[in-house]
Order: structure tokens, then C-alpha cells, then sequence
């Protein structure tokens, strides 16, 4: 484990130990943050000594070693360590509990974002709509296109982040066929560099640079978009974003804008389930699951997520629920804009609500109810009881904390 009051300069974290199962062989350990498993790694480092010590291990390979990057973590985060052991089940082990500092760059951006962070079947094509009628806000054909921009090069820098990345250049490992090997994802965890200081400014320094040349992208992709289409030129940009995105962008930009966007999480699923099956898909992490009570398990974790975050940065974020952008828009909106800093006078609400009547309440094939006001509530009559009562488990947390019944 990281001794108490260790310190790097560099944006790592390096967690080592050992663990022994009781009953059954412990072959991996996970790392978990605000319900995410950031990462995982197997139980395969030879610790023959601590084996000695301890006649229930099974031999020497009793060890493990992560050494991952601390940008997808909270500026202050809390790590819990858990095992994976052979029979299926997994144990608690420890917390890792620690401070990092937050990412800037030396550049200076134009435009700043306005990150709608959500997941999807929340409203969130009805709210991009409402904001990219309105004239000083940059949204980029909503109706067509799902522009994450800033969310694609966050991704990116996040990737390239990490030691398991940026440590190949030096020492690769694994398959070197692999036309992303340089990822390091399909290779062995990576040991620190013995020179430190490569380490520290390849996981430092280069990092801000990277982060500098990546928002210079999202500014040029933007400029390309005003100058070559009718879009209108703003100081904002309005994105989608996941909580990973918006975790790093918020950071990276010092006046961004973030609306947590949420709805009643029993009628997400209701919706999601709904989509799925009108297109016979298995979108929005569905895919990913076993079944329904396991995808909705799975979702539990990201609302955790979601929740931690809006606590997190709530003095500087802005709650939009669906509801009362459905029941109540005048005010909703109102308030949103009042948020951001644009004109939110009521007549420019008024406008926004006028340009969107021909297209709204449906929205085309996107929608899965006849109408918004139909869609609140819509768990009731949609979700089996074993269903509901999954969700209730899994979300309910979340569901109190965002004001749901």
C-alpha cells in the first residue's frame, strides 16, 4: 500500500500488497471509485516470504501491483481496494484514501463549455434542443449529431494519462503487433521507471502539455464548424458528457459551466428498456449485462457516481431535472440560463419555446412515449415488480437524494 503522507509529482498512484483467501484462491484485486472499477489487476506478483509466513497461501503468488493514473479520481478521492476469489465472490480489503491536484494548462480558451452531464434517456436531446436555440450558446445540430468534441480529446488525454500508456514508449511490453499497443491495455501492468525524474515529468509536465494541445483541438474543431457552416458563433459550447468527461473538463476549464441533468432513474430504465426493443439493440451499457436486474445493478454504480459528483461540485453546478423542464419549462429554463450567465429574460424563453413547438414533445423517432408528460411517471405501468424492486435497491439512494418518491 502507499505509505501515509507519500507524496509524487506526477499524476500516479502506485498500490502494492498481497492477499490470501480464506475459502477460496483470491485471483485478482479491484479498484473502485464513486461505484466505477477504475481498475483491475491479478493476483500473480511472487511474495515468498509473506508465503512463508502464512500456511493457508496457496504458493508464492500471493502479490499484486497497480500502478494507474489519479485524473479519473475525485480531487480528494477514496480508493477502496476489493478481491476477486476464484469461486465467483468478491471481499472487501481497504481504503486508499488520498489528495491530488487538479489538471490545468497554460492555454487560454475562447469559448468555454457547458457540460450537460447525464446519461442517456434522461432528456438530454430535449434539453440540447433548448440550448442550441439560443443565441449565445454553441450547439452544433443536435438533431443530427451527438457532438462530444471536448468529451473526445478528454478521453483521449485521460488514456494517454496513464502510466500503462506513457511508460511503453520507454519500456514496451506485451504485443507489439497490436495496433494499440501504446495504450497498454492488453499488456502487463507496467513497473515504475528506475529514473524517476523521466517518470515524474512524463506523467507531469507532459501531461499539462498534452492537455494544452488537446483544448487548442477542440477550439480549432469549433472555429472550423462556425466558419464553414450556419451555426452561430458563441462563447459557450454545450456538450453531452459522462461523469468521466466532466470530471476532467471541469478541471481543465475554470469557467465551465455544468448541468447535472437527471430524471426519475425507474423511468430512465423504463425508457432505456423501451429504446432497446423499438431497434432491437443493446445500447447504453445494456450489452454489458447478464439481465435486466444486472444492468439496473450496474446502473446503481453510476448514479452513486453521479450523486458524489453533483456533491462535489454542486456550489458550482446547476440540477436540471426533467420533470421540471416538462411541467414547468418557463421557470426551468429561466433558471438554467440564469446559470450560465446569458440572457434569460422572458421573452427569449419565450422564443426558445416558440422555435421548438414544431419539434417537440416528440422528437421523432427518439422518442419511446407519446409525450413528455407522459414519460414522467411512465414506471408504473412499465416495470415488472422484481424489476421495480431492483431498481428501488439499486437506485433508491439517488432517487431520495434528487427528490424522488
Amino acid at each position: 500500500m502507499p505509505a501515509p503522507t507519500e507524496q509524487r509529482l506526477d499524476w500516479s498512484l502506485d498500490v502494492r500488497g498481497w492477499v490470501i483467501g480464506a475459502q477460496s484462491r483470491a485471483v485478482a484485486v479491484e479498484g473502485i471509485h464513486e461505484g466505477r472499477t477504475i481498475w483491475s489487476v491479478p493476483v500473480d506478483v511472487e511474495r515468498p516470504r509473506t508465503a512463508a509466513e502464512h500456511p493457508g497461501a496457496p504458493d508464492e503468488r500471493i502479490g499484486f501491483h497497480s500502478l494507474s493514473g489519479t485524473l479519473p479520481l475525485a480531487p480528494e478521492f477514496e480508493l477502496e481496494l476489493q478481491a476477486v476469489l476464484a469461486d465467483g465472490t468478491r471481499a472487501h480489503m481497504g481504503v486508499v484514501r488520498g489528495r491530488r491536484a487538479p489538471l490545468h494548462s497554460a492555454f487560454d480558451p475562447r469559448r468555454n463549455p457547458v457540460l450537460v452531464t447525464t446519461l442517456g434517456r434522461t432528456g438530454s436531446m430535449l434539453l440540447m434542443r433548448m440550448l442550441e436555440a439560443h443565441p449565445e450558446v454553441l450547439v452544433y445540430r443536435p438533431y443530427r449529431f451527438e457532438q462530444r468534441i471536448a468529451g473526445y480529446w478528454a478521453d483521449m488525454l485521460l488514456a494517454l494519462a496513464e502510466p500503462a500508456s506513457y511508460i511503453r514508449q520507454i519500456a514496451p511490453a506485451g504485443d507489439l503487433d497490436d495496433p494499440a499497443w501504446w495504450l497498454g491495455r492488453a499488456a502487463p501492468v507496467p513497473w515504475g521507471l528506475r529514473d524517476v525524474l523521466v517518470q515524474e515529468w512524463l506523467g507531469g509536465e507532459a501531461v499539462e502539455a498534452l492537455a494544452a494541445t488537446f483544448q487548442q483541438r477542440i477550439e480549432e474543431t469549433y472555429d472550423r464548424i462556425v466558419a464553414t457552416t450556419d451555426t452561430t458563433d458563441a462563447a459557450l459550447f454545450a456538450e453531452k458528457s459522462n461523469l468521466r468527461a466532466s470530471n476532467l473538463l471541469t478541471e481543465l476549464y475554470g469557467h465551465s459551466r455544468e448541468l447535472f441533468l437527471v430524471r426519475d432513474f425507474r423511468d430512465m430504465v423504463a425508457s432505456i428498456l423501451s429504446f432497446n426493443a423499438r431497434r432491437d439493440v443493446q445500447g447504453f451499457g445494456r450489452a454489458g449485462a447478464a439481465s435486466d436486474a444486472a444492468y439496473v445493478l450496474s446502473l446503481g454504480g453510476w448514479a452513486k457516481g453521479l450523486l458524489e459528483a453533483w456533491e462535489r461540485r454542486r456550489e458550482a453546478a446547476h440540477l436540471v431535472r426533467y420533470e421540471d423542464l416538462v411541467a414547468d419549462p418557463e421557470r426551468a429554463l429561466g433558471g438554467l440560463l440564469s446559470y450560465l450567465g446569458v440572457d434569460a429574460a422572458a421573452g427569449t424563453v419565450a422564443g426558445i419555446r416558440g422555435r421548438l413547438a414544431d419539434e417537440l414533445p416528440e422528437l421523432g423517432d427518439h422518442a419511446t412515449s407519446a409525450g413528455p408528460e407522459q414519460s414522467v411517471g411512465r414506471w408504473r405501468r412499465d416495470l415488472e415488480p422484481a424489476l421495480l424492486a431492483e431498481c428501488e435497491r439499486a437506485l433508491g439512494p439517488a432517487l431520495e437524494a434528487f427528490g424522488y418518491s
